[in-house]
């Protein structure tokens, strides 16, 4: 468990107000064509877990429901409810726990999305564009949305290492200042391409929205389940950061042994993927805004999860993504002075490091360090169930590109090509010109071109007509194969 600050969200806080008191245009952009990088060496990415857009109606619901598909501190967490294709067509229907936000007299509430930023050593997940309607109950406020932030999907590298990560409070890739908000004509709001995203509501406290997502994502793998196994297990006690309830980890560490537990995988032949269901912790320990440090403790949030090798814990997964089963990679606490972290195979499982177990509800005792002993027996004697879902994954597109897979160590540093850090945004502009193309006649448009001006859509003659591609040999450690948006769909060790 790693250290969270709060530096990331005042500098975000800062960018709104800025946005908002000087009425920057849309589409305000930090970066230009000649600030981008050009390309350079792409024998190696990072490992990214298998996106939920990639299973739904291929997975039943019922192994999917109440997943946590994305979490980030500060910014809240994103549930599934339900899904399904219909062709190319994927919609997601999930719940929005997002965190309140006070600076001086401007408020307002930040949530992200389906896409898993890649923060610190943390697995990164893909989602691909989507429009988005959000309701608060029966009212939609998809219009209240005015400004987002995103870490673009893509063939990108990061352009810091963890360590830096950790100590900057940034994610490992490039993100995107704040922009303003498209919409498509119907009022849906456009969310590009991502590895996770930001989206600010001003003005309003929302503690719970609804979010129903849809896109389309042509089918590049199948995805079989072969068999589940549950879990029950208990709340974390040991070392680790625990922010605003470090008094309640005293009276615990006090009063009881730490512990952790583990357990053993039962997993199935064939079975390659691994996806982890597990409730959300009741307390937010991590955000902690300068306006309102507390106001949040009491909202739903993730925690971190870890393999577990006979090399040691795994890098940090922090909310439900298809892990490969036979890909693992230490956690960067362990490997220090690594350029890239170590690989590992065969793992058992990390129990959540949840110091506040699911069922137990905030109490203003955690931040003041003076629970009950009723309480605290509670806590560290509550159960909480998790369930592994084992599954097969099976290529089916013939767009796909077999790479290498490395992740980046405390040591390791970012490549410069032609004076720009290598990994930092080369897709923007066609992320903009896809949005322009959804997006209402009227708004900004960088190319000046009308909506629609990229899509002719054609009728469907037929598909798969060209020959998948098999495994290639992995000569210097495991590979995955890439979608040309990013999303990693299958693994070879």
């Amino acid at each position: 468990m790693k250290r969270r600050g709060g530096v990331r969200w005042i500098a975000v806080i800062a960018a709104v107000m800025v946005l908002l008191t000087n009425a920057i245009p849309s589409l305000a952009m930090d970066i230009s064509p000649e600030t981008m990088a050009t390309g350079g060496a792409t024998e190696w990415y990072e490992p990214r877990g298998l996106n939920i857009v990639d299973l739904v109606g291929a997975v039943p619901d019922s192994y999917l429901t109440g997943s946590i598909l994305s979490y980030t501190p500060g910014y809240g967490i994103v549930r599934y409810r339900s899904g399904q294709r219909n062709g190319d067509t994927v919609v997601i229907t999930a719940d929005v726990y997002p965190r309140y936000v006070v600076d001086g007299a401007w408020t307002g509430t930040m949530f992200g999305c389906l896409g898993q930023p890649a923060r610190i050593d943390q697995f990164g997940s893909v989602s691909p564009a989507t429009t988005v309607r959000l309701y608060n109950g029966a009212t939609e406020v998809t219009r209240q949305a005015t400004l987002y932030s995103y870490v673009p999907s893509g063939l990108n590298k990061p352009v810091r290492n963890p360590q830096q990560s950790e100590w900057e409070n940034q994610y490992r890739y490039w993100e995107s200042s704040l922009l303003s908000s498209r919409f498509t004509t119907e009022g849906a709001l456009i969310l590009p391409g991502n590895m996770g995203c930001e989206v600010i509501i001003s003005g309003k406290n929302y503690s719970q929205l609804t979010a129903v997502y849809t896109l389309n994502s042509p089918v590049a793998v199948n995805v079989e389940v072969l068999s589940t196994e549950s879990f029950t297990f208990h709340s974390y006690l040991g070392v680790g950061y625990a922010g605003l309830i470090q008094p309640l980890v005293n009276q615990l560490s006090a009063r009881f042994s730490d512990r952790h537990e583990r357990f053993q995988l039962h997993i199935p032949e064939n079975a390659d993927y691994l996806w982890l269901n597990f409730p959300a912790m009741p307390v937010d320990m991590y955000t902690q805004f300068a306006g309102n440090p507390t106001s949040n403790v009491g909202r739903p949030t993730g925690g971190t999860y870890r393999m577990n090798t006979s090399q040691g814990l795994s890098v940090d997964h922090v909310s439900s993504m298809g892990l490969p089963l036979r890909g693992h990679w230490k956690d960067m606490d362990l490997a220090n002075g690594t350029v890239y972290l170590p690989y590992m195979e065969g793992a058992s499982m990390a129990a959540p490091e949840y110091f506040v177990p699911a069922g137990v509800e905030y109490n203003p005792c955690m931040i003041q360090g003076n629970c009950s002993a009723a309480l605290l027996d509670q806590i560290y004697n509550t159960s909480m169930n998790m369930q592994a879902v084992y599954l097969k994954v099976t290529r089916l597109s013939c767009g796909l590109q077999q790479v290498s897979l490395r992740m980046v160590g405390p040591s390791w540093q970012p490549t410069m090509v032609s004076g720009v850090v290598e990994g930092a945004e080369r897709t923007m502009n066609l992320d903009m010109k896809v949005m322009d193309a959804l997006a209402e006649p009227g708004s900004f448009s960088p190319t000046g071109a009308g909506p629609f001006a990229y899509f002719v859509y054609l009728p469907l003659v037929t598909r798969n007509l060209c020959e998948v591609p098999s495994d290639s040999t992995c000569t210097d450690g495991p590979c995955g194969w890439l979608t040309s948006d990013g999303r990693m769909v299958d693994f070879v060790p």
